[in-house]
């Protein structure tokens, strides 16, 4: 499909919107780059037509569907069991049982990940209350899953098999091959451009289900624009965000 905008990444980013995928999940040409003009006089928009990669090329969603309902499953058994007391003295918040908990999340994870028959090495950063996990894998696009939905569901279960090891709040954040902030500059991108259409269009868009802390990016990146609203419906993981125009 072609779209057009002032620049090609304006019509890239038109067009990751509209068929809602990821850059890594399409393939662009550059149909025309456009042209400025004189004073307006001879102005041409950029171009580009953007194909949608098949299922050889790209993850096969039936397979990742499979990931993601097998670590789903993981989550609820891990949700249904006991807490177990934590001592009411402070030894059990001290560096040590910390270090514990990271060490026990990552072989859990790697045994997790291992049984989905992807090969990866883990590294491990903790910096003040976050605790960063990052994969190095031959199988990235296996491993984030379509529109991230295995990552961020290996992320919950992590962070759930954490909090039960440590009374103090840490969060854990999975990342592989940069996703991370390549997925916030694309819903950057995309919440900015259907801002732009709800205002021109005066209609609302609605964005797929996505993660607290990716709603999050949409929400700030709208918030000074006065001209639209942002709004989450919805329950988790099937919570979405609506951006709608400002009517006066």
């Amino acid at each position: 499909m072609r779209y057009s905008g002032e620049t090609v990444d304006a019509a890239l980013s038109k067009g990751l919107a509209d068929l809602e995928v990821g850059r890594d999940q399409v393939e662009v040409t550059v149909i025309s780059e456009g042209r400025k003009g004189f004073l307006g006089i001879g102005r041409k928009p950029a171009e580009v037509e953007i194909t949608v990669l098949e299922s050889d090329d790209q993850i096969d969603d039936q397979y990742s569907n499979q990931l993601e309902d097998e670590i789903t499953a993981e989550i609820h058994e891990s949700e249904d069991e006991p807490v177990k007391d934590s001592p009411k003295d402070e030894t059990s918040t001290k560096d040590e049982s910390v270090d514990d908990a990271v060490q026990a999340v990552g072989n859990y994870l790697d045994d997790i990940i291992s049984q989905l028959g992807i090969d990866t090495e883990i590294s491990v950063t903790v910096d003040r209350r976050n605790v960063y996990f990052d994969f190095d894998t031959d199988q990235q696009g296996l491993l984030i899953g379509k529109h991230g939905r295995t990552l961020n569901a290996l992320q919950i279960l992590a962070q759930a098999c954490f909090d039960k090891q440590v009374k103090r709040r840490y969060r854990l954040i999975l990342d592989v091959g940069d996703y991370r902030e390549r997925r916030r500059e694309e819903l950057q991108r995309i919440a900015a451009d259907l801002a732009e259409r709800a205002i021109v269009e005066r209609r609302a868009f609605k964005l797929g289900p996505m993660p607290a802390m990716e709603r999050k990016i949409v929400h700030k990146t709208l918030a000074s624009n006065k001209h639209v609203k942002a709004k989450s419906h919805g329950n988790d993981p099937y919570r979405y965000i609506v951006i709608a125009p400002k009517f006066k």
